[in-house]
This record gives structure tokens, sequence and C-alpha cells, in this order.
């Protein structure tokens, strides 16, 4: 499955603002995120779906949160914030 081109990451701007805040996060292209040099967010339209594949917090693979709603787009926001500073932390 390809990553979400950029125009279905259209759909997601203000969850990508958002992420662009967190500290440590690089963009590395429109909506590929790095953290510490590893890959740690990037997006797939899944047959017309957004979802979003945020690295473990163990660090082995990915887990995948669908983005077309609120909700779901807060849940990845929030589980990424907290991944991001349990990396910064150490």
């Amino acid at each position: 499955m390809a990553h979400a081109d950029e125009a279905a990451l259209q759909r997601l701007l203000p969850l990508l603002r958002q992420l662009r805040e967190i500290r440590g996060l690089r963009e590395m292209k429109p909506g590929i995120f790095y953290l510490k040099g590893s890959a740690f967010l990037h997006f797939h339209d899944d047959a017309g779906a957004l979802v979003g594949d945020l690295k473990r917090a163990s660090g082995s693979g990915f887990d995948r949160y669908p983005v077309d709603t609120a909700p779901g787009q807060r849940k990845l926001l929030d589980d990424a914030k907290r991944r991001a500073n349990r990396h910064d932390e150490d």
C-alpha cells in the first residue's frame, strides 16, 4: 500500500499542523515523520480511507489508526505525543 499523496493529505491539514508542533518530530516528506532518525509516523490511503501508521512504543512495527474522523485523529495525536515524549526522555 502506497503512502497517501498530497491530495489525500489535504484532508488532514489540521492534524498535520499539530503533529509538526511535536518536539523532535521531523517531516521528511509531506505526511512522513521521523523521530531521532527513525521512521515514526506516516499515512496511507487505503481505498479512500485514510490511516496513520505510528511506530509502536516497543519500537517494533507500527500501529494503524483510522484518521477519517476527529476521534481517530485525536487518538493518533495523543499517542504520537506520548510516544515522542517517551523517546525524548531516553
